[in-house]
């Protein structure tokens, strides 16, 4: 009877057992299956961002190779209006010597004239030719002078164009300056730890309830180095975008990448980024655009 009894209690402990293990199984795959799915959750999201941020660099690599091509151009109108400056100022001292020249020669002749008149019975015919060339040299100095004189009034309705077209060029040159510098992430607010950054980039951020807010974000940085875009709720509120599932972690591909840049910019190039630091690395052509 006892013995009976004995293993009745055993198979009873048997199944407590074996039932335990199945709950604990079943917990252990539901646990997993949670896992995996934020792990995509959050792999998905990575390439996402990764691949705006490549949108975002190439649009400031296209808009930083225009403004380029603008500046050469202002230069060049630059260097053509100080080239004609240096002409000008050069004719004018032409002018200027020919003139003193002119009043030189007109002295002269009010002398030879005086001197006709007293001369004119001894050899008529002589300073009649005398007369005669000093006329000449005055006329193509006269001519001359005038040349200059209507060649510095040319130059100086070309300069005056070209000052027109420095203004502009120069007002396009800080037009273009100043969009480079609202193109870049710019601090806005600083109190303490807390600080916040112009998010240059428009994006499209689902909220809490499920609606979307699309438009310009500010990025808050704690002193920390911890950070998150701020965004508008329905109410128009600012209110700080939700973390994804999980947490924000990035793979060690992601850090290891990371980590080589910094090295390369910070390190080697002494905080100065190259055209090549902004070639964007992007994993995802394969899988498509996220």
């Amino acid at each position: 009877m006892q013995s009976t009894q004995h293993s009745s209690d055993l198979l009873t402990s048997f199944i407590h057992c074996y039932n335990d293990e199945q709950a604990q199984l079943e917990q252990q795959e539901q646990i997993h299956a949670i896992f995996k799915a934020n792990a995509q959750d959050e792999i998905a999201i990575l390439k996402s961002k990764l691949e705006a941020e490549k949108r975002f660099t190439a649009k400031l690599q296209d808009e930083a190779k225009q403004d380029a091509i603008d500046l050469s151009r202002a230069e060049k109108e630059i260097e053509k209006t100080l080239s004609i400056a240096k002409k000008q100022t050069e004719l004018n001292a032409t002018i200027s010597s020919l003139e003193n020249k002119n009043a030189v020669l007109q002295g002269q002749l009010r002398i030879a004239q005086e001197k006709v008149r007293e001369l004119n019975q001894l050899n008529p015919k002589k300073l009649k030719e005398q007369i005669k060339r000093q006329k000449e040299a005055n006329e193509k100095s006269q001519a001359r002078s005038k040349y200059l004189e209507k060649t510095a009034k040319e130059n100086a309705t070309e300069i005056k164009d070209l000052t027109s077209v420095i203004k502009k060029a120069t007002l396009t040159i800080a037009n273009l300056k100043h969009d480079l510098d609202r193109a870049k992430g710019t601090g806005v607010y600083h109190n303490g730890e807390h600080h916040l950054t112009i998010w240059p980039q428009e994006i499209k951020i689902e909220r809490e309830d499920g609606t979307h807010f699309s438009g310009k974000t500010l990025l808050y940085l704690h002193q920390s180095g911890r950070g998150a875009l701020i965004a508008q709720d329905n109410d128009m509120n600012a209110v700080l975008c939700s973390a994804p599932k999980g947490g924000l972690r990035p793979n060690k591909a992601t850090l290891d990448f990371a980590s080589d840049w910094l090295t390369q910019v910070n390190e080697i190039q002494g905080g100065q980024i190259s055209d090549a630091d902004m070639i964007p690395v992007n994993l995802n052509s394969k899988v498509g655009n996220l």
